[in-house]
């Protein structure tokens, strides 16, 4: 995994020079170099502000080294560059749409993803259950949260349609989500996991929820990278409801990574960075500083693991593509404990 490039300055400009990438802004009225990169030490271009130019010899110098160009929108990736060389499968394809139509087929592999998910929350909490405990802080909470987690594949293995399989997702990370509100200092405000359409009209989640939904941005775009290697049709998914426009099974496989990828180094970075995270809610500059650390945070998570959590993402996708042209069982990515 090489490096990636963060520009979120408005005003900046992406350009090239001697086919090497230069970031310029404009200060005092004048412009400024702010980086120089060659192709080669990058891997993906994220751009997460409205207002940054790219010259289009930068968009062909990034598809034609395979860099990963993506822009996001507030916490949602909402386009890529997309090489001409990109070639997907017409045959996984259409076994995608037709097990996608299956009954059987779809609560079986929505049954998989949501396994796969609530066996790594189960892991999270146990991780820190055990920091817990070695420190003098027993929680019941947190004792009580795993042995419920532990029920649900009894739960689980009575569904038989996806739409089921997603009540039981739910009411899992009910239950997880308030062990996870005891790790979480008092002072981030975090109560519950809120999504955005649950906030009423005018209110801003807190900070921990704010971090939650970047670091899930950065992991959505992982996935859907996984998804196009692995030649799948991000929008054909089995546990997600599928709407026009909307990457349902992008937001299948991220499942099983959330806890691992994103909610551990965040609950981590919450109880030893704080004041990291409270900044999500300062002034511009210090909120733009936060997100970078999470950013870093979390990138340094999919690459530094053994293995890097960022390969087994592409693993999994790969996976998910055999199992569905063989017609065959899925087995969700499951930590290690």
């Amino acid at each position: 995994m090489g490096d990636i490039l963060f520009i979120d300055r408005y005003g900046a400009y992406l350009g090239v020079r001697e086919g090497i990438f230069v970031v310029r802004v404009r200060e005092n009225g004048e412009w400024k170099d702010v980086v120089e990169i060659s192709p080669a030490q990058l891997d993906s271009i994220v751009i997460t502000v409205e207002g940054v130019s790219i010259s289009a010899s930068a968009v062909i110098l990034a598809g034609s080294h395979g860099i990963d160009l993506v822009f996001i929108s507030g916490f949602n990736p909402v386009c890529r560059l997309l090489p001409a060389t990109y070639g997907s499968s017409l045959k996984l394809w259409l076994k995608q749409v037709r097990q996608s139509l299956n009954r059987a087929r779809r609560a079986e592999l929505a049954k998989s993803f949501v396994r796969g998910k609530i066996y790594n929350q189960m892991v999270v909490l146990r991780t820190f259950h055990k920091v817990e405990m070695s420190s003098g802080r027993g929680s019941n909470i947190l004792r009580e949260a795993i042995k419920e987690l532990e029920g649900f594949n009894y739960k689980l293995s009575k569904v038989d349609d996806w739409k089921d399989a997603g009540v039981v997702e739910a009411n899992a990370a009910h239950i997880y989500w308030r062990a996870v509100r005891e790790l979480i200092p008092k002072e981030l405000g975090f109560t519950k996991r809120l999504k955005k359409w649950s906030l009423p009209p005018g209110e801003q989640p807190d900070p921990f929820n704010i971090a939650l939904n970047i670091g899930y941005s950065i992991l959505a775009k992982e996935v859907w990278r996984a998804v196009f290697i692995a030649n799948l049709n991000p929008y054909v998914g089995f546990l997600h409801a599928r709407r026009p426009g909307r990457m349902s099974l992008v937001y299948d496989l991220m499942e099983e990574f959330r806890p691992v990828v994103v909610d551990r180094p965040l609950i981590k970075m919450s109880r030893k960075e704080t004041n990291t995270i409270k900044h999500l809610k300062d002034d511009e500059e210090n909120r733009r500083k936060a997100v970078r650390q999470i950013w870093k945070t979390i990138t340094s998570t999919l690459k530094e693991t053994q293995p890097p959590l960022r390969n087994e993402i592409t693993t999994q996708a790969r996976k998910l593509a055999h199992a569905i042209l063989n017609n065959t069982e899925y087995i969700p990515y499951k930590i290690r404990w």
